[in-house]
């Protein structure tokens, strides 16, 4: 079997409704505004018939895809290597082409992915509800909260409205949100932050130490991304001065930017995302190295979602105790899929195969456009 083409195509379906819409303004859109289903796969074909398709997608793949043609796509190692030499430090091509490749194959074999990776290693993975796109208005924020660990989830994770050019005014509105969360959901559940929302760029250490003391109250599972994300340093020194445990990773690529948070002591959590990474044969080898250092992989998985839980189901709870779950991100994400893969009761089932189990709904599809 060879590999006979990559294409690359963005698809436009009806406008989001319901929970894909966001509450709050993001990616240039207002509040509740709507807009049109669109998102860009990456699909790589065979002469035997065969396809590998995945979610993401851009012309620099579609260039990277003529690597492949001609090879045998079952030497996934091989091909990892080879992409990796032509597009480095360019990963994400890398990453997505890995994930279509890994698709792929479980086709071939008729197997789902954690098959292939020699899952499952459990039944159920737990997973938080991720609730960007919710209010950040206190009140809103509390009953979301309830609303939703009514619906299973044990942990949430919210979003900071604010960073350091807010000033006094903006670090109070961060810390009065998590505060009425807490208060609204009581002890147990874990309450996750994440200072991406608001740009992190902005923060002196100074700044996310005092951020992080006021949170310790509040008992936050972590904080998430609270300095630029080059600040290795800021990290150490922050890590050093709260007891809030750090997060960071979604914006380090491959084993050695992840062995570089690693060997800093500065968090607890690690979260790569698969489709910025370096695919799920980079995944493999940062979670294998995370495990040396008794660090957390906590994938960052809102576009990567069922990749990511492919992944996650052949690896040991230990090092990968827990899944995330983008409460509204995925409603747009997962929009063109046959089915609508989520946590039921607050975890995750065993995905379907073969590959990683989904397919392009062509019901779902107004319009496409090949890159």
């Amino acid at each position: 079997m060879r590999i006979t083409a990559v294409r690359v195509f963005q698809l436009e379906g009806r406008p989001r409704s319901g929970l894909s819409l966001y509450e709050i303004a993001r990616g240039g859109r207002a509040p509740n505004e709507v807009s049109p289903h669109r998102w860009t796969f990456t699909e790589i074909e065979t002469d035997a018939g065969l396809t590998g398709l995945t979610h993401g997608g851009s012309a620099d793949v579609k260039a990277a895809g003529s690597l492949l043609v001609g090879e045998d796509p079952t030497r996934i190692e091989h091909l990892w290597q080879k992409l990796y030499d032509a597009l480095r430090p360019n990963v994400r091509p890398v990453a997505l082409l890995d994930l279509a490749l890994w698709d792929l194959l479980g086709k071939i074999h008729d197997l789902p992915v954690y098959r292939l990776l020699g899952g499952p290693t459990r039944e159920r993975i737990p997973a938080y509800a991720a609730m960007l796109g919710f209010s950040v208005d206190p009140a809103a924020a509390a009953r979301a909260s309830v609303e939703w660990l009514g619906r299973g989830f044990r942990a949430l994770k919210w979003y900071l409205p604010c960073n350091a050019a807010d000033g006094a005014a903006g670090l109070d509105r961060n810390v009065a949100l998590i505060a009425a969360v807490r208060a609204a959901v009581g002890d147990g559940p874990g309450i996750m932050v994440d200072c991406l929302l608001s740009d992190p760029r902005a923060n002196s250490v100074l700044y996310a130490t005092e951020l992080a003391r006021r949170l310790e109250p509040y008992r936050p599972t972590w904080i998430e991304e609270p300095l630029p994300f080059d600040d290795l340093d800021g990290h150490v020194r922050l890590a050093r001065a709260t007891r809030v445990p750090i997060a960071a990773g979604e914006h380090h690529y491959t084993r050695w930017q992840i062995k570089a948070l690693l060997d800093s002591g500065a968090l607890t959590v690690l979260q790569p995302d698969p489709n910025a990474a370096g695919g799920l044969t980079e995944m493999r080898r940062i979670i294998a190295l995370a495990s040396t250092y008794g660090a957390v992989v906590v994938p960052h998985a809102n576009e990567s979602c069922r990749n990511a839980l492919h992944l996650l189901f052949a690896q040991q709870p230990a090092t990968c105790p827990l899944a995330e779950w983008g409460v509204r991100i995925n409603h747009d994400v997962q929009y063109f899929w046959k089915d609508f893969y989520e946590p039921q009761d607050g975890a995750f089932a065993l995905p379907a195969g073969p590959g990683f189990g989904y397919a392009i709904d062509p019901e779902k599809v107004v319009s496409r456009t090949d890159l």
